[in-house]
């Protein structure tokens, strides 16, 4: 009789002759033909290889973004909370960092309902890799809707004037745009931050609209390359 597909918990397919002796883990998907067919189906919709359980740790494990020159690495919950905390700080973390701007970002982060909360649209650490510090925060203020999402920024003065914060920008831009969905990255700044309009535009964004004393900027890709160390 003509070989079974069959899948364990692991949602790894195999072929399995066409007996009722399917070994203990192992279930009948249905799908039944020549050994030329069943390979083809489980090419088909065994797309991923990896099994269940990794797939699961990968999903749930903070999105890090590195290049030659700094390293984003976005936070848990956890984290995140102890940003509010003045008996925490990091041993890593440069003079200066958290800024007022983060720890506003980090309180508004503990508000966000569950649906929310989805990986690579927290809260990131900008890490210089010269000396291993957290010189900003980079990040979304949630998760995309309607195909856009909104990005802020901030670093500490000894992280500012050398490209950080541009790069990460571009970096995380760049990540973010090429997430199903996602057509979008916009951000607001004051007319007067001469320094973060200048770091809009040199990664790529451009003005759409302005109010009262705020300008609107959106990046709308296709986003270029990510310049490794060029930030």
């Amino acid at each position: 009789m003509s070989p079974l597909v069959v899948v364990n918990g692991e949602g790894q397919h195999a072929l399995w002759p066409h007996t009722p002796e399917i070994p203990s883990g192992w279930r009948a998907t249905g799908f039944s033909g020549t050994e030329e067919e069943c390979l083809s189906h489980i090419a088909e919709v065994w797309t991923d290889m990896r099994p269940h359980s990794l797939r699961d740790l990968s999903a749930a494990a903070p999105n890090v973004l590195a290049t030659e020159r700094f390293v984003l690495r976005e936070l848990t919950a956890d984290q995140v909370a102890a940003l509010l905390r003045d008996d925490a700080p990091g041993e890593d973390w440069a003079p200066g960092y958290p800024m007022a701007g983060t720890r506003a970002a980090a309180a508004g982060y503990g508000k966000r309902p569950a649906d929310q909360h989805v990986r690579g649209f927290g809260m990131y650490q900008v890490v210089r890799c010269a000396d291993g510090r957290v010189i900003g925060a980079i990040g979304f203020h949630a998760a995309p809707r309607e195909g856009s999402v909104e990005v802020g920024f901030s670093l500490v003065e000894s992280g500012r004037g050398a490209g950080y914060a541009s790069g990460a920008l571009h970096e995380l831009t760049h990540w973010a745009l090429a997430q199903p969905g996602v057509g979008a990255v916009v951000a607001r700044t004051l007319k007067d931050n001469t320094a973060a309009r200048a770091v809009l535009e040199r990664a790529g964004f451009h003005r759409t609209a302005e109010e009262a004393e705020l300008l609107h900027y959106a990046h709308t890709g296709p986003a270029a390359p990510a310049g490794r160390g060029a930030a």
